[in-house]
């Protein structure tokens, strides 16, 4: 579920896309991110997909793939250095927990954060049927730490929103049905 919204947000930082049309060759990047899920779980790894973090690449200006492939040849230099960074800086493990931090990766996801946070600008916020759904996904996914938790705020809200609005024909069929499953998740799945 990842990949289509990066996609989609990634454009907004690119002044390369005709805001017109489609997002272009959609099916062959959905198909390439599943294929690539498969191919992980196959292998035992966590999810294999696109992520937001791969929105810096293209606000950085990269568009043909080499960053990418860049990026790869970086994390195989990493595999070298990993037993060095381990040996200096193994993280942190707060008293009663199992999870170690490793605060040194903070000022990158610092970084990321101010890219993802830049689109911000482009939510209409006049229109509360609009601002209101956006704020509460960006405010959910923070306090609940849950992407998902706020993709699912969001479809609510954007739904019921726009329904009471009277505004119900600006909103494809498939985000009510999404919206209802959401509502139907917490009505009826335990957290």
């Amino acid at each position: 579920m990842a990949a289509a919204p990066t996609a989609t947000g990634g454009r907004w930082n690119t002044t390369s896309v005709s805001w017109a049309n489609d997002l272009p060759r959609a099916r062959q990047g959905l198909l390439a991110d599943a294929l690539a899920t498969v191919a992980g779980t196959l292998l035992g790894t966590s999810t294999v997909t696109a992520y937001i973090e791969s929105t810096t690449g293209v606000t950085a200006g990269a568009r043909t793939g080499l960053a990418n492939v860049f990026t790869a040849l970086l994390f195989l230099l990493a595999l070298v250095f990993y037993p060095v960074a381990e040996m200096i800086g193994g993280g942190y493990t707060p008293p009663g927990s199992q999870t170690a931090l490793h605060p040194i990766l903070a000022p990158v996801l610092v970084l990321v954060g101010v890219y993802m946070i830049t689109v911000i600008r482009k939510i209409e916020w006049d229109d509360f049927s609009e601002a209101v759904p956006a704020f509460l996904t960006i405010m959910v996914m923070v306090f609940s730490m849950s992407i998902t938790e706020g993709i699912a705020f969001g479809f609510i809200s954007y739904a019921l929103l726009k329904l009471a609005a009277g505004r119900f024909r600006e909103v494809h069929a498939l985000v009510y049905v999404f919206a209802a499953l959401f509502i139907l998740r917490y009505a009826f799945l335990k957290a």
